[in-house]
């Protein structure tokens, strides 16, 4: 028998395959789709703090709802908070999370162009990394995230000279 959460969790990650596939198919370079997500909560305000039980909850979430993605890499910072929000997908998917400096976006873009383009790529950033790293991708639109927002998935699809394709969606508990 489905329950109310695990139909929600079955619909949300077909609907996350649909779109990368749908994305993936306008572009007429065939690049790889890139899902952007923030890390999950955080346990406290130190530097590179662990996930609070909120963050762990949420990064399970992530996984239930990217698990049918297609996902082939996960790439996160080089913070604790980042690398356990991609732990439970990677392990569900036997993937490693190759780590790329949380400042340093022209490694992330270099790392992101050598991948074969079919890829699908997740990125596990901050607050402050994402709308830049988003812009660099071609997404020309303001993403503002603030300090509170973890409920994020960003579905990008580049298309190089072009917009990029995007579709923002929302998971897991939401964030006030």
């Amino acid at each position: 028998m489905l329950t109310g959460a695990r139909l929600r969790r079955i619909l949300g990650a077909t609907v996350v395959a649909l779109l990368v596939a749908t994305l993936a198919a306008t572009s007429a370079s065939a690049q790889q789709a890139v899902i952007v997500v923030r890390h999950a909560e955080k346990a406290d305000q130190t530097p590179d703090t662990a996930l609070s039980a909120k963050g762990v909850a949420r990064a399970q979430a992530l996984a239930a709802l990217l698990r049918s993605a297609g996902v082939t890499h996960i790439i996160s910072s080089e913070f604790q908070r980042t690398r356990q929000t991609a732990a439970p997908l990677a392990s569900a998917l036997g993937l490693t999370v190759e780590q790329v400096p949380a400042r340093d976006l022209p490694a992330l873009v270099a790392r992101l162009k050598a991948l074969d383009p079919a890829s699908v790529v997740v990125v596990v950033g901050h607050s402050n990394t994402i709308p830049p790293m988003l812009t660099v991708l071609g997404w020309p639109n303001t993403v503002d995230l603030h300090e509170g927002d973890f409920d994020n998935v960003f579905v990008l699809v580049p298309h190089p000279g072009q917009r990029a394709s995007m579709v923002r969606l929302k998971y897991g508990q939401p964030t006030p």
